[in-house]
């Protein structure tokens, strides 16, 4: 697995450090971060629960956040109607919510009824965003043509958005940037069976790629099993290997897009 040790004020795109995971460590994670050059964070929303915990971190230098109900919440029963109806509060006072999600479809947590019901919570998100331009944080698995043709009916906010933990093919990646998203690549691409990934990497141009640890999941090989956006530079390096460019472009490439996504870290 190609590595590097460090990087130059980089960005997690993706990760969730309000998770009871990081409770015992929490201020060493990100020392250790800053250690390696990350210096952008940005946690994404789950569920009403958590956003008060993600808008404590987002006092920290460096952090934002998103809120929104994930669509395993959704397929699990939670209460969309409450979730949506607290939803405009993440965006008001203090260290505010930048952005909408996540939000989207998994097949892998619905059949077809829980799919419908995912899908309407998605299209409840991509409205609220709309009308208050903000980007959205989509989380699709198994689930990329039903989106794109959902995306491409309702339409996204002029702010954009981004496909966290991008799983789709590279035939897949100019269908979903000519909608005006930016397509986030984590730790499987650094895995050696991930040849589509890799592929799909190497074909996301420059000014819509960003990297993500999605920590504390989906850990590069050969590392801890708990993520942590330490980690975020294997990620980077095996992005550049597979685009045949240095870890060091990826970085600054990835670095610019966040900030023009989310606001300045």
């Amino acid at each position: 697995m190609p590595c590097v040790d460090t990087l130059d004020h980089a960005v997690d795109a993706h990760c969730h450090l309000d998770v009871e995971d990081f409770a015992a460590d929490r201020d060493a994670v990100f020392e250790r971060a800053h250690r390696v050059g990350v210096r952008g964070f940005v946690v994404a929303g789950v569920g009403p629960e958590a956003w008060g915990a993600q808008r404590t971190l987002a006092a920290r230098p460096g952090v934002k956040w998103t809120a929104g109900l994930h669509p395993v919440a959704v397929a699990d029963g939670a209460d969309v109607d409450a979730a949506l109806a607290a939803l405009p509060q993440a965006f008001v006072g203090a260290h505010a919510a930048v952005g909408v999600g996540e939000t989207g479809l998994d097949r892998r947590a619905a059949h077809a009824p829980t799919l419908d019901r995912q899908e309407a919570a998605f299209r409840a998100h991509l409205a609220f965003a709309r009308e208050r331009n903000l980007p959205v944080v989509l989380h699709l698995v198994a689930c990329y043509a039903r989106a794109l043709d959902l995306l491409r009916r309702d339409g996204l906010p002029p702010a954009g958005g981004m496909v966290h933990a991008w799983s789709g093919g590279p035939e897949l990646v100019r269908d979903f940037c000519a909608l005006g998203l930016h397509l986030s690549v984590a730790g499987l691409v650094a895995h050696p069976r991930s040849r589509r990934l890799r592929a799909a990497a190497a074909a996301i141009p420059f000014d819509r790629l960003l990297i993500e640890t999605d920590a504390p999941d989906m850990a590069p090989p050969d590392l801890p099993r708990r993520n942590e956006p330490a980690f975020l530079p294997a990620i980077a390096a095996a992005v550049a290997a597979a685009r045949g460019c240095t870890a060091h472009a990826v970085i600054v490439s990835t670095a610019a897009n966040a900030a023009r996504l989310f606001g300045p870290f």
